[in-house]
């Protein structure tokens, strides 16, 4: 998994978002570094390609109602 970060962008085996990896959040399962996926406002695992929150129960939330099941697409 090649992973690279400039001017405030992820990029993921060439999938490219806003976001940023966090060098002190750790995944619960495999206990790699995690991933902030900006448009979404949650953090991710890129190598479980799970996230690590469930979504919230607010109707009115701009960010939970529109997020994927995975964080990055599919190989």
């Amino acid at each position: 998994m090649k992973i690279t970060e400039a001017y405030g962008k992820l990029t993921i085996d060439g999938f490219e978002f806003y976001g940023q990896m966090e060098e002190n959040k750790f995944c619960p399962t495999c206990k790699a570094n995690l991933g902030y996926y900006d448009d979404y406002d949650a953090y991710f695992c890129p190598s479980c390609n799970q996230w690590t929150e469930t979504t919230c129960k607010d109707p009115d939330c701009k960010y939970c109602p529109n997020r994927p099941e995975q964080p990055l697409p599919s190989k």
